[in-house]
């Protein structure tokens, strides 16, 4: 490990919406760093564009620079360009809010997402992360790992209770996760947003493990009767096929 590169990266990864932008006594505070060496290292992701000074209030924050990084990854993807016409043919099908996502550790992360003018604003972007246990595409890409694998995650994962109807005990998961690989699809009902349902396939490999997964979200001001949660089913169940292809 060279520690000069870990603490940059500290240094860009400690901004967020909380904090925005920070004075570099702030920084060194919450990077653990003396003051000096926080200086050094504002300077030197300044002049490499990564970090600017607000004029008005002349705290430290990320530059536009930063979304570089992302763009290159999302450019690399092998699924995120191919994605978009099978997320807009589903947007048009189903009138819900349809995303790629990745399993990464604990997380599931955003990809691609394509907006419901039905769906209340959730804050989701691309890049976002949410926990895997209690989201569609997070249990439908669990769904496919290895019993132990999927155990091993879980117990790593910070669990708790985000709505009453968050399901965050391992037994019960691991329960939901058999049901949702024999039925090929995942349902989370208002476990991390009220008012949210959401269905997720996963996108399998050659291997047969998850590559992604692509879900529907929708307001739970629209029901979801059993006609209609088959119907959303078999749309994403034949999508991911479609994709796992590619």
């Amino acid at each position: 490990m060279v520690k000069s590169v870990v603490k940059a990266f500290r240094i860009l990864e400690v901004f967020d919406a909380e904090h925005p932008a920070m004075s570099v006594k702030q920084l060194a505070e919450r990077c653990d760093m003396d003051r000096s060496a926080a200086q050094r290292f504002v300077h030197t992701l300044t002049q490499l564009g990564y970090l600017q000074r607000n004029e008005e209030t002349q705290l430290i924050e990320p530059s536009v620079r930063t979304l570089d990084i992302a763009a290159h990854y999302l450019h690399a993807h092998p699924l995120v360009d191919k994605v978009r016409p099978y997320l807009l043919n589903l947007s048009k099908e189903t009138e819900g809010s349809v995303s790629l996502t990745i399993l990464d550790g604990q997380d599931v992360v955003y990809l691609s997402r394509l907006l419901s003018r039905n769906m209340l604003d959730t804050d989701i972007t691309i890049g976002s992360r949410l926990p895997a246990f209690c989201t569609a595409p997070g249990l439908a890409m669990l769904s496919q790992l290895a019993e132990q694998e999927a155990v091993e995650i879980l117990e790593r994962t910070q669990r708790k209770a985000y709505t009453p109807s968050t399901v965050h005990e391992v037994p019960e998961i691991m329960e939901r996760l058999a049901r949702f690989r024999r039925q090929g699809y995942a349902l989370s009902v208002e476990e991390y947003f009220l008012s949210d349902i959401s269905i997720a396939v996963p996108v399998l490999d050659r291997h047969n493990r998850p590559r992604a997964a692509v879900s529907i979200s929708m307001s739970r001001v629209r029901s979801m009767p059993e006609e209609l949660e088959q119907n959303l089913s078999d749309l994403l169940i034949a999508t991911a096929r479609q994709l796992s292809r590619l």
